[in-house]
């Protein structure tokens, strides 16, 4: 049997069929699929096997006007309707769905016009840089709700067409969104995403939308939100740990390249891929700073770094610092600078880089507390460079070896 990494391998090289897809008809209501337990079938194979390796891109689609998120195509132009066949695929059972969509979009949400409307009418298929197949609801199987989040819902769903992908379908409320006043992030969000290709980054597939709500075709996290894990046994062991900052500083070294500075790096903002891999799912404060300088307070306090907290200009080591607070929390379970009596207390241990190591609580090894004293420097310039982390003698120590060296 082949292996999942040669599997995913020859996944990668395949694109996503773009003819149309045998789905329902336009008008056909959203229902739970009925699928079969896949039984003793491997899940971690299944999930590798049919998680969408690549994005469903169309070559002859060419976009119709030069916006990459305005303008989608003509509802009119709808998929044929459904032809039974043969289908050679294993199943794998993507859980019931509850109906969320439907009773949401009843009480929740409102038509947006003008200009609003104009800005969230986002489509992929119009894209400029990445165009895909054109998609809309009718085109998956609706599964188990993944969670919730500001503005809508988040699904595991299944494509209909072959070889049927798994996803995460996001939902994001327009009126909300315009409520927030979050128009413009919402927009570059996607449009940093979407031009993402790492492997510790979620990729973002595709989006659609219709008159109340924008969908976004996510890749599925098979294991979930690394909070959740974090909060679960309290903290990481240092192999553990050493290997999720190892993935963190390859991600944050390509976006650095793209320049791009994430400025939110958190628990809460990463999840796991279905091999156990560390993946960065939120783009909501990340922005595209080819200028490197920026004055915008953002991010979560625990996680901010000197120059934001006291208002000064900064740049992409502010991901460097969070890159420091976070190895901090895996491996002790709390952040470093977090004070409870108060919000100003914690200011003011961040603004004088009071870094405290108590062996009372956690006992930790030297190695792991020097990276984190070299992240944890109140000049930006003088924090250890990402490609510095990944040479660090507490990375390599936990490195997994390459499989020649272990035959």
């Amino acid at each position: 049997m082949a292996s999942v990494n040669s599997v995913t391998r020859q996944l990668a090289g395949m694109e996503i069929s773009n003819k149309k897809p045998i789905g329902t008809a336009a008008g056909s209501s959203i229902r739970p699929s009925a699928m079969k337990q896949p039984g003793k079938t491997d899940v971690a194979k299944l999930l590798t096997k049919f998680a969408a390796p690549h994005p469903f891109t169309n070559a002859s689609n060419k976009p119709t006007n030069p916006s990459s998120l305005r303008n989608p195509h003509p509802a009119s132009n709808q998929p044929p309707p459904f032809k039974p066949g043969h289908h050679t695929q294993p199943s794998f059972d993507i859980g019931k769905y509850d109906g969320g969509l439907e009773i949401d979009n009843e009480k929740r949400g409102e038509k947006v016009y003008g200009e609003a409307a104009e800005d969230l009418a986002l489509d992929s298929s119009v894209s400029r840089k990445h165009p895909t197949r054109e998609w809309s609801l009718h085109d998956f199987d609706m599964g188990r709700p993944l969670g919730k989040g500001k503005f809508g819902r988040v699904y595991m769903v299944r494509t209909k067409i072959e070889p049927k992908y798994i996803l995460a379908l996001k939902t994001l409320y327009k009126s909300e969104i315009v409520e927030s006043k979050v128009e413009k992030q919402i927009r570059r969000e996607i449009e940093i995403q979407q031009n993402l290709r790492h492997p510790n980054i979620l990729r973002l597939y595709g989006y659609f939308h219709d008159e109340k709500r924008i969908f976004l075709m996510l890749e599925f996290a098979g294991k979930g939100e690394l909070y959740k894990q974090l909060s679960k046994y309290q903290r990481f062991s240092e192999r553990r740990s050493s290997r999720y900052i190892d993935q963190m500083a390859d991600a944050l070294i390509y976006l650095h390249s793209k320049h791009v500075i994430h400025r939110d790096i958190k628990p809460e903002n990463l999840l796991i891929g279905i091999n156990g891999e560390l993946k960065i799912g939120d783009f909501g404060w990340s922005v595209h700073a080819p200028g490197n300088r920026r004055k915008t307070l953002c991010g979560t306090l625990d996680y901010l770094p000197p120059e934001m907290v006291e208002g000064r200009d900064h740049n992409e080591k502010v991901d460097h610092w969070a890159l420091g607070v976070l190895t901090y929390e895996f491996v002790c379970g709390f952040p470093p600078f977090e004070d409870k009596s108060s919000t100003n207390s914690t200011y003011r241990r961040i603004a004088k880089v009071d870094l405290r190591f108590d062996d009372r609580e956690v006992r930790l090894s030297e190695e792991v507390k020097d990276l984190i004293t070299k992240l944890l420097r109140y000049d930006p310039q003088k924090r250890l460079a990402l490609t510095e982390v990944q040479k660090h003698p507490w990375i390599v120590k936990y490195r997994p070896k390459p499989a020649a060296e272990n035959a």
